[in-house]
């Protein structure tokens, strides 16, 4: 690669420690990965995976197409279980490839843009961010869209630095990928029509201006079929979350979780009351810092325009503001918080980034051990539980009805299964709506003829406590246990005749 030429620079990390400190990180990874992230719970964004993969490339297009993402990882992960298996360790696999391939990105963004220490330090950042580890071994495409926000980065600067004609092509063609891996990527592209704005007298890249409009339009137009498929099919619309409106310490809480990862309320609420202190800290840093460059205004930039574009859009058009949505503005803050940690003098800085990094292991730590983790998601135990204990005389009842898909991957009992309210996903496309009048016809219907019912009520779309009222006040109920954060299973007796069977 060409970022490895000058690592026999006198004064400069040597090139041999540089490779075998990203080997370690990138084995740390790989390690962690495979006993202890890839071995939790199938959860309901996975399993969507698995249902809208295992199925021709014309059918995972058209389902695709009707839900909130552009198909670039589904239909790699399509042809990725075509040769290892369709299971979730396999799927969860490729994230972890992304992932451990997004370390040594890191490393040559940084430092090109900065030096081999502040990329060391950024890589190590992103390897023992608890974020990046949850999300590189779960089966859906964000490991996969911060590798190419970061492939597509370092294009920025080498044109912002450079201005090769081959970086012109790289550019355009990490662009493509991007925007065909999340729709968010175009926040990316955001950011740097900000910043050539602000610094387009800068630019190496000659007539960048013309080029750059000559490349967003390639990208459009590679992009323009896909929007146009969408837009003829009624727009995504089949499984899409109900999510709420973000508030400001929705932003807070979003750097949060991408250095110190998912914790619960209590310590999240610690962490999240120290931000002001760090952004202070932040700011006095770089008042105090005579070399704050266009470099260091771009990563700042790209830490931000993605969380605040996000939110501004949230609250005044339609709530989609989710962390992991915005994975690709993690890459662009470990980059400026290695930098910021690198211009105190050398003692000071040394004992700055151990106590950041001790700070991070320790939260990462807690992620991992922790059973009361927000993420995670424990349908293996709780399918597990009902597949054990219900009849063939009872009735299994899921809420949200599109849980059915993590349930389906671990269920082997005999019960039905059914939702509330009533969906068909074969024949009705997207989740009906909630209606309050339909729900003691609905709840008829679904259990008239069974000795139990089996409610399991997990990821509340805003009518959870509805379904679950109306069970307890119309039914005995006889159980009731949490499996993780929200995800509970209740049972209910129905009818009292026990010699009554189904054909009865």
């Amino acid at each position: 690669m060409a970022w490895l030429k000058n690592f026999r620079e006198p004064k400069q990390t040597r090139w041999w420690i540089v490779t075998l400190s990203l080997g370690l990180m990138m084995g740390f990874a790989i390690y962690f990965s495979l006993t202890i992230f890839s071995q939790t719970s199938l959860r309901l964004d996975e399993a969507q995976s698995l249902f809208q993969t295992n199925r021709d490339v014309l059918g995972i297009l058209n389902l695709v197409a009707q839900d909130v993402h552009v198909p670039g990882y589904h239909i790699l992960l399509h042809f990725w279980q075509l040769l290892f298996g369709n299971d979730i360790f396999a799927a969860r696999m490729m994230s972890l490839v992304f992932f451990v391939a997004l370390i040594p990105a890191v490393y040559a963004l940084a430092s090109y843009t900065f030096d081999r220490r502040v990329g060391l330090f950024a890589a190590l950042l992103v390897t023992l961010s608890p974020f990046m580890d949850w999300y590189g071994s779960e089966a859906r495409m964000y490991t996969m869209l911060a590798l190419f926000t970061v492939l597509h980065q370092l294009a920025f600067m080498k044109l912002f630095k450079e201005g090769k004609s081959v970086h012109w092509v790289w550019f355009t063609l990490t662009a493509i990928a991007g925007m065909y891996t999340h729709y968010f990527f175009a926040f990316v592209i955001l950011t740097e029509i900000f910043f050539y704005v602000f610094s387009r007298k800068e630019f190496a890249a000659p007539k960048a201006f013309r080029k750059f409009l000559i490349s967003g339009a390639i990208v459009a137009a590679a992009i323009a079929p896909w929007i146009i498929y969408v837009v003829q099919l009624g727009t995504a619309s089949n499984t899409q979350p109900s999510l709420n409106e973000p508030t400001s310490v929705d932003l807070f809480n979003t750097y949060a979780q991408f250095i110190f990862g998912f914790q619960v309320d209590g310590l999240n609420t610690i962490i999240v009351s120290l931000w002001p202190i760090v952004v202070l800290l932040a700011f006095f840093a770089l008042q105090a810092n005579r070399k704050t460059t266009r470099e260091v205004i771009f990563f700042v930039m790209a830490a931000i325009v993605p969380v605040i574009g996000a939110f501004i859009i949230s609250v005044t058009v339609r709530p989609f503001f989710q962390s992991r949505y915005l994975i690709v503005a993690l890459p662009a803050l470990m980059i400026f918080v290695a930098w910021v940690l690198s211009i105190y003098p050398t003692k000071v800085r040394r004992v700055l980034q151990t106590a950041f990094v001790i700070v991070m292991a320790g939260l990462f730590a807690v992620q991992a051990i922790n059973p009361n983790t927000p993420v995670k998601e424990d349908y293996r135990d709780a399918v597990g539980y009902l597949s054990e204990k219900s009849t063939s005389q009872d009735v299994v009842v899921l809420t949200a009805p599109f849980t059915i898909y993590p349930t389906e991957y671990y269920y082997t009992g005999t019960a039905k299964v059914t939702t509330q309210p009533i969906w068909n996903r074969f024949e009705q496309g997207a989740v009906p709506a909630f209606n309050r009048d339909k729900l003691a016809e609905e709840v008829k219907q679904n259990t008239e003829s069974y000795q139990t019912a089996w409610l399991m009520v997990s990821y509340d779309q805003g009518y959870n406590e509805d379904v679950r009222d109306y069970y307890d006040n119309n039914f005995e109920r006889t159980s009731s246990k949490e499996f993780s954060k929200d995800l509970w299973v209740y049972s209910y007796k129905i009818r009292y005749d026990p010699a009554l069977t189904i054909a009865d």
